[in-house]
């Protein structure tokens, strides 16, 4: 029942976790009807991948510039797996796609070095970033030790050319990263990321230190707030501290876990994230010094999978009846 949606030309996308591509107009009618739109994607992914587990599906979509991207667990070699993102020029009646961004390494589901791997721990959000860049967050897979290597794209956020698919690691040390906002008006980046049994984070990216061509490193798999399912480990021992052990805090942790998903704005220096596990939104306020203030929840009662905000409206795909919900914050 997963899936993603955005806008274009006030028209409503949604896109399925199997591929399921359409769209909506006259979204303030009464009788709302949605259109497929043709397309190639399982020229990519399909039910070879998908029969494997469920967990291996497309992550999210961005409509910009009459271009539509898409994220998905990519099959780069049998068994071994990391993100890439295709793309295609918007048609209302058939869209086809090409490569646009795929790693050179992947991470092997049964020939590992931590001996765990799971596709539901990728991450795969795509932001716009300016003309000529698009943000895109990659999962762990549960390799842990990759969030520390410089070398690797995953436990990462790559700043991703799209006129010639060159990369910049800009952050590093994340868990699984199920949200990215760019607030171009506060020059920073809001990213969330799914902890281990707790310690969900809401992390602020510093733009300026993207310019300067320096990483930012949020601590993942050395510090956490959470603990490691079944019980601590050694090579990853999750200190409480990120500043302590030389890394950026997060805004916000959550303990217990949320299951963290999308974040976008609202307003000036307002902000609404959403979550799966706990069914809730979170409304919340960034002071002049860049600290959470006024958190308030909202019970929506099923898992919230993504958030587009579009004429003061908040829409939500909600997973477990596999629908569109819309509040209207005036």
């Amino acid at each position: 029942g997963s899936g993603y949606i955005d806008f274009y030309e006030n028209n409503l996308f949604i896109m399925s976790s199997r591929g399921v591509l359409a769209f909506a107009k006259n979204l303030n009618s009464s009788d709302v009807v949605f259109k497929q739109i043709r397309n190639n994607i399982n020229e990519f992914i399909s039910l070879e991948q998908f029969g494997k587990s469920r967990k291996f599906s497309l992550k999210d979509l961005l409509i910009d510039d009459n271009k539509i991207y898409i994220s998905y667990t990519d099959e780069i070699e049998k068994d071994c797996w990391n993100n890439s993102i295709i793309y295609g020029d918007i048609d209302y009646e058939s869209i086809q796609f090409k490569k646009l961004f795929t790693p050179e390494e992947c991470v092997h589901s049964k020939n590992n070095v931590d001996k765990e791997f799971t596709a539901s721990q990728s991450g795969g959000r795509i932001v716009k970033f300016d003309d000529n860049h698009i943000l895109f967050s990659i999962g762990e897979y549960r390799s842990r030790h990759l969030a520390q290597n410089e070398k690797s794209v995953n436990g990462k956020v790559i700043k991703i050319n799209i006129k010639n698919s060159d990369y910049q690691i800009i952050s590093m040390g994340h868990r699984n990263p199920q949200g990215l906002y760019f607030d171009k008006e506060n020059n920073f980046i809001l990213e969330t990321e799914h902890g281990p049994k707790g310690g969900d984070e809401i992390n602020l990216i510093e733009v300026k230190k993207i310019n300067e061509n320096k990483i930012q490193n949020y601590g993942w798999a050395i510090v956490s707030a959470g603990e490691h399912y079944g019980g601590r480990t050694e090579k990853y021992p999750l200190y409480k501290s990120h500043s302590k052990y030389g890394f950026i805090e997060p805004l916000k942790s959550f303990v217990p876990s949320i299951a963290i998903s999308e974040i976008v704005k609202i307003k000036q220096n307002k902000y609404v994230v959403s979550s799966l596990k706990d069914k809730s939104l979170y409304f919340f306020e960034l002071n002049q010094k860049r600290e959470i203030i006024n958190l308030k929840r909202l019970e929506v009662f099923e898992r919230i999978r993504d958030l587009r905000f579009n004429e003061n409206k908040l829409y939500l795909f909600m997973e477990n009846t596999a629908s569109i919900g819309i509040i209207n914050l005036n």
